[in-house]
């Protein structure tokens, strides 16, 4: 059960689609692992890329999980649906 909603989260989500699926993981852990009401998946912090991507209403707590683990931010991508070897660059003639 705990594992549909992390299996949910895209490389191609937005911040606010990120939002609402790290949201529904962390309810759906908290409720089903029997670890209580105030944990935290361990691996939460490979699916946050900015703090941007932390629901605003446990913002605190996952901040503090994650830095501990050794969390850094991601560069931030332009658009992640963009592959490199199918973007056309100009020639120099």
């Amino acid at each position: 059960m705990i594992m549909i909603p992390k299996l949910c989260i895209r490389a191609s989500d937005n911040f606010k689609g990120r939002q609402i699926k790290i949201a529904h993981w962390v309810d759906m852990y908290q409720r089903y692992s029997g670890e209580g009401k105030n944990a935290l998946p361990p691996d939460i912090h490979k699916f946050v890329r900015a703090e941007t991507d932390i629901p605003v209403t446990m913002k605190d707590n996952v901040l503090e999980f994650i830095k501990n683990k050794g969390w850094k931010p991601q560069k931030k991508q332009p658009d992640p649906t963009l592959v490199e070897r199918l973007v056309r660059k100009k020639k120099n003639n």
